[in-house]
């Protein structure tokens, strides 16, 4: 999983690319913690690029979304990919996200 984050005026937006599974979320763990402490209005997440998900990936999503919540910090998910976007329908998370569900993001292509 490849990782870029841009901030401007406290805003930060990360754009996950590759796999966001066990193996990846345990190495970057750190890192993303690392960077939304940098964060100091809002953080967006674009899963645009993720090509796959497990458990893992999706435990890490939500660490950050508790994290930023603790840091009093907004979190969005700005894009998602099908693969995130079947992840959430399944585990019924695309509300907790604030992302459109599989069949949303249908309807709108």
């Amino acid at each position: 999983m490849s990782l870029k984050y841009t901030e401007q005026n406290g805003n930060l937006l990360l754009a996950f690319n590759g796999g966001l599974t066990i193996f990846q979320a345990a190495e970057r763990k750190p890192e993303l913690l690392h960077i939304l402490s940098q964060a100091s209005r809002a953080l967006s997440l674009d899963l645009s690029g993720v090509d796959e998900i497990d458990t893992a990936g999706i435990q890490l999503l939500l660490l950050l979304k508790r994290e930023a919540e603790r840091s009093g910090l907004q979190l969005e998910v700005a894009a998602c990919s099908p693969a995130v976007l079947a992840a959430f329908d399944l585990l019924q998370l695309h509300s907790m996200f604030h992302a459109a569900s599989a069949d949303q993001a249908e309807e709108g292509a």
